[in-house]
């Protein structure tokens, strides 16, 4: 597996001006630099602020979703205890922990061991295993479900029960596995800390378990063989004698994101740690049942994964102040470390001999416009940023017919962010689900300026739209920067103070408080200039405790690398329904004109335009532009304008009927391939050559409020604004435009216009 030898991350990334950024690094020499840039900006700038020297210290990346709660003084009594929970293994290739207790001195676990039986085992001090396991029950199989029960009387003899679900009704097994009282080494501590799904001790997490557990629950002394057959048949446990703890994982709107209530007596909350999946059928799901919100019953439990990471948890290595006089933007922290060690101490250091990250860190102007300020804003996708962060499904299992993995130019970097299992939403979990949530609280490795994603050998997200701002600057346009978390938590505020509104390349993922923003600023008589592909397409939320986080739920429709499992359609966040928002009634083209269509990745295509240069309305996007000529001229996201991911106008998905296609792009080749939405019965005509509906159109139209819509429907088309620093015709339309939309001039909605094709 590749090394990085240096790098950070940002806590928070967002920030206003006069905030403070801690700066997460790990480094593995003694000492770093680091100072801040201005990206998108004139790269042989001076630094925007000199932070200085700091020491380096290697921080771990580990990973392993699990359940906690500290017991306190309320342990149970003399006269033993018995621990139960269901669960239901994905992934059988290790031993792993399904529940532990640890209390001064040692403990024990329950868990799976290496034989793929369940067995309970003694603990040590450091959680490692202290002799061997007891072992009952049938070797598991994965995707079952199981009753398991482990009973510790006062001298430290454990029984274990295990059960196992029959595959459609909640009965229990005829022939349970179990055994009788079994010695582990004299008295073992009452437990003080329980743990679901992992050993936890001190800073280390041993034994992830891979699969779903429900209710785990805690009582006083050793159960009957009738009792623990009855918690197995789903009796109700508060007829049980002795209980004392119970945590349900439903989703519960009351409490944040990570905290599980207490059901039983004992009233110890517990956390969750990095974040395991919630909103799954339990033990006792009815086929049928879609939401937690109908059967809450039907979902206490947690879908745990040995490679969940939702806070990596480093320790703090630079704090950054923002000064209140910086203007709004994407900045990085430069770090550098390593080099020779005589020049590394001196003012020079050899290019060539130093390791180098910049960490990003965008500085935003939500909420803190001053009168006066710029009529424009570019409005960064940090929720698609988050969904594609670490991404590498792409480079490992190539999508398209015409990309081989080897051939693709695949970085350490790369290598390094699938070695750490850093999973972005595309990405697949080790027992092959797909991964629904993300988070900030680690690093973010192709959120860098320069970076190239393999796939198309070109930049992508966070890199593309820094190609957007040095046009900006480029052209000395004054313009502001907000982000999609402003706009998810600030509403329509966040963008009511500007004229005109530009996205960035990629804004794929949206919240519903985000399109009601929108929604809000168009119907105010707001611009929007969507300058992207593939925009405004899949349901995510995000919770109101922890703005570092998102979920998606892929539901069974949609252009999709993977697909959400029956009964798991629903955001555990919000319980909304997931899925692409075209499904909900929101298609992108009733927002924008032009809604996702095409996607592929050998070549992007020049337009050609399409309306006519002296049309009153739509002239003015025109001038300067030979309408002859293709509108192209290359471009650093596969070689044009046109192409990666691309959308279309259609009226039947809400595309206005008044709406002016400006130009066009068709003719790809088989390597793109319609959206999977649009095929209703396959018939092999759904690639370029084939289907009418495989282009890209540029379309504008007036809102009825003084305000207008220009969409340009392809990703590459920030990619294709400027070639070797020289503007393209490309660049000279999207200044057509922004030069009209900063206008207070009003527009008007022609009357009589026939639909939209």
């Amino acid at each position: 597996m590749a090394d990085v030898e240096l790098l950070g991350y940002a806590q928070p990334c967002v920030v206003h001006p006069g905030g403070t950024v801690d700066v997460k690094v790990s480094c593995a020499w003694p000492e770093f630099t680091a100072d801040v840039i201005r990206l998108g900006a004139d790269p042989q700038a001076p630094p925007e602020m000199t932070l200085g020297r700091f020491p380096g210290r290697r921080q771990d990346l580990v990973g392993g979703s699990y359940f906690i709660a500290d017991l306190g003084e309320q342990v149970p009594g003399p006269a033993g205890h018995t621990v139960t929970l269901w669960f239901r293994p994905a992934l059988l290739t290790a031993a792993q922990c399904l529940i532990a207790g640890l209390g001064a001195g040692g403990g024990w676990e329950l868990g799976i061991g290496a034989d793929r039986r369940v067995g309970a085992v003694r603990l040590g001090a450091d959680g490692q295993p202290a002799g061997p396991p007891v072992s009952a029950g049938p070797v598991l199989d994965t995707g079952r479900w199981y009753f398991a029960a482990a009973g510790w009387d006062p001298d430290g003899a454990v029984s274990l029960v295990v059960l196992s679900r029959g595959p459609a009704a909640p009965a229990v097994a005829a022939d349970p596995g179990r055994t009788e009282p079994h010695d582990l080494g004299g008295p073992i501590p009452a437990p003080r800390v329980i743990s679901v799904a992992a050993v936890v001790s001190g800073h280390n997490v041993r034994r992830c378990f891979n699969g779903k557990i429900d209710t785990p629950r805690l009582f006083n002394g050793t159960l009957s063989d009738t009792e623990l057959a009855a918690l197995a048949a789903d009796a109700p446990a508060a007829r049980v004698r002795g209980l004392r703890h119970e945590w349900r994982f439903t989703p519960a709107a009351a409490l944040p994101p990570h905290r599980v209530h207490d059901t039983g007596p004992g009233r110890r909350d517990g956390t969750l740690v990095n974040s395991p999946m919630l909103g799954v059928p339990g033990r006792n799901w009815t086929p049928g049942t879609e939401s937690f919100l109908v059967r809450p019953d039907e979902y206490a439990a947690a879908t745990f994964h040995e490679d969940d990471l939702a806070d990596a948890g480093w320790e703090t290595s630079l704090s950054l102040r923002v000064p209140p006089d910086w203007r709004s933007g994407a900045y990085g922290v430069r770090l550098r470390a390593g080099g020779d060690e005589d020049t590394a101490q001196g003012d020079t250091v050899h290019e060539d001999t130093v390791h180098e990250d910049t960490v990003p860190v965008i500085v935003t102007a939500a909420g803190t416009r001053r009168t006066g300020g710029p009529a424009a804003a570019v409005l960064l996708p940090t929720f698609s940023y988050l969904a594609y962060a670490n991404e590498h499904a792409s480079w490992e299992h190539p999508i398209s017919s015409t990309r081989d993995a080897t051939g693709l130019p695949v970085t350490d970097r790369d290598r390094f962010m699938a070695g750490q299992r850093l999973l972005s939403l595309y990405d697949r979990h080790p027992d092959g689900t797909g991964c629904c949530l993300s988070s900030w609280r680690r690093p973010v490795l192709n959120m860098r300026p320069g970076y190239h994603l393999p796939l198309i050998r070109g930049p992508h997200q966070f890199s593309a739209d820094l190609e957007l701002l040095h046009w900006l600057e480029s052209r000395q346009v004054d313009f502001d920067v907000i982000t999609d978390d402003d706009l998810h938590t600030l509403g329509a505020g966040a963008l009511a103070p500007y004229r005109v509104v530009l996205t960035g390349s990629h804004p794929e993922y949206t919240s519903t408080q985000m399109l009601d923003a929108l929604d809000g600023y168009m119907a105010c008589g707001g611009r929007l200039m969507y300058l992207g592909g593939n925009g405004f397409y899949w349901v995510t939320t995000a919770p109101r405790d922890d703005p570092y986080l998102i979920e998606v739920r892929r539901g069974q429709a949609g252009t999709r690398v993977w697909e959400s499992e029956p009964g798991e359609w629903h955001q555990a966040m919000t319980g909304e329904r997931g899925g692409i928002w075209r499904h909900r009634g929101r298609s992108p083209q009733s927002l924008t004109g032009v809604g996702f269509t095409a996607q592929g990745f050998d070549v992007s295509l020049p337009y050609r335009v399409v309306a006519e240069p002296g049309d009153g309305r739509a002239g003015f996007i025109l001038d300067g532009i030979d309408p002859g000529r293709p509108l192209g001229g290359g471009g650093s996201v596969l070689g044009g304008p046109a192409g990666f991911e691309i959308d279309r106008a259609d009226g039947a998905l809400g595309t206005p009927p008044h709406a002016v296609v400006v130009a066009s792009a068709s003719g790809f080749s088989h390597a793109y391939q319609g959206s999977v939405e649009d095929v209703t019965t396959a018939d092999s005509k759904q690639s370029g050559p084939d289907s009418p509906l495989v282009r890209s159109d540029v379309v504008f139209f007036e809102t009825g409020t003084g305000g207008a819509v220009f969409s340009v429907g392809s990703i590459a088309w920030c990619g294709a604004l400027r070639v070797g620093g020289t503007e393209t015709p490309v660049g000279r339309m999207t200044w057509n435009v922004l030069r009209r939309f900063v206008d207070e001039a009003p527009f008007t909605v022609p009357q009589h216009d026939q639909p939209c094709g």
